[in-house]
């Protein structure tokens, strides 16, 4: 959603359209379901295969010569210089596939752990997660073609000189890359940060080597590019203020308002709503006059970034009860002045 404040929905509000869709309550579950099933079957297996091989390495010299050509082309190490490419190039997948998938579990732990991403950012675990998957493809590649017998040092220099000639027509990509590495170093916004980039408020979901993603409080996704990313508030290292201005009639004396303010006692509020911190909600006074007359009232309370709008709504409700209470009319500033 943009700052527009074009609307304001909460969270919790926002969870209750959707159970009110039928189309979400038919259609999403069921997807999610579908997908989630399929990842856990393929994971299944993938360790079921990998345990096989591991088992077979270590356990397999006992009920199979180890000087045939199954175990010897499945053990990297067996020495045979003529072994089944097909039985080899299996055993390269599933080791180097074993290795890249226990390291990104390793990060996934050190990336949900709170301790550890306070001191080094959950974007830099995030990433190094999928450096690592990246890395184990390239170099199982350059394994396959190592076992099938291809120089695998002239590929190197070949590529190594049409990298050259490619990265001077993908400079966009190359700022992307450099912009995303100088984001996380640097520290701007992590995973999980609420930020303001051009007018658009969200959630950081991504922080990838090209683009960053922005999810606003209705689920909708922003994707950025790293480069493109200029100017940017961060609202997440601080405390945040919810403001509001309340319309008064002009008729209405301001004297009298304010001590009916007073007497109301507006801090007894921050005990309704534990949303609001540091201290209770301020009057702070008359912050405006419009050409009509109506005088603007300004309040403000203390609270975290993701509870602003839940609070100004709590505020407008409270102040609006005091005012009905006492008999006080808002006034109505108009579209144009």
């Amino acid at each position: 959603m943009a700052e527009s404040g074009q609307y304001k929905i909460s969270e919790k509000e926002m969870e209750q359209l959707r159970a009110n869709s039928k189309k979400a309550k038919k259609a999403e579950p069921a997807q999610k379901e579908k997908k989630g099933a399929g990842k856990i079957i393929l994971r299944v297996l993938g360790w079921i295969i990998a345990v096989a091989y591991f088992a077979l390495l270590i356990f397999g010299k006992r009920f199979i010569s180890e000087e045939g050509e199954f175990l010897s082309s499945l053990d990297l190490f067996s020495g045979n210089e003529n072994p089944n490419h097909l039985i080899r190039i299996a055993s390269l997948c599933i080791l180097t596939l074993s290795a890249s998938a226990v390291l990104r579990f390793l990060i996934g732990r050190m990336a949900a752990s709170k301790n550890i991403t306070k001191r080094t950012g959950k974007a830099i675990i995030e990433l190094l997660g999928n450096l690592v998957k990246y890395v184990a493809y390239i170099v199982l590649i350059f394994l396959i073609l190592n076992a099938l017998g291809v120089n695998t040092t002239e590929l190197l220099a070949g590529l190594g000189i049409l990298g050259l000639i490619i990265g001077l027509g993908v400079t966009s990509l190359i700022e992307d890359i450099v912009a995303g590495i100088f984001i996380i170093a640097e520290r701007i916004f992590d995973v999980g940060d609420i930020i303001v980039l051009d007018g658009y408020r969200g959630t950081v979901v991504s922080i990838g080597i090209r683009s960053t993603k922005i999810a606003d409080i209705g689920g909708d996704i922003l994707t950025v590019r790293n480069s493109s990313i200029g100017s940017v508030v961060n609202l997440t290292d601080r405390v945040s203020c919810a403001a509001l201005t309340i319309p008064l009639a002009p008729h209405e004396s301001l004297d009298r308002v304010e001590e009916v303010i007073k007497n109301a006692n507006i801090a007894a509020i921050e005990e309704k709503y534990p949303d609001i911190m540091e201290g209770a909600p301020m009057y702070l006074g008359l912050c405006d006059i419009t050409k009509k007359g109506v005088q603007m009232l300004l309040f403000i309370a203390a609270c975290n970034e993701e509870k602003r709008y839940d609070v100004e709504r709590a505020l407008y409700h409270e102040i609006k009860t005091i005012f009905d209470n006492n008999n006080i009319q808002l006034g109505s500033p108009g579209i144009e002045e």
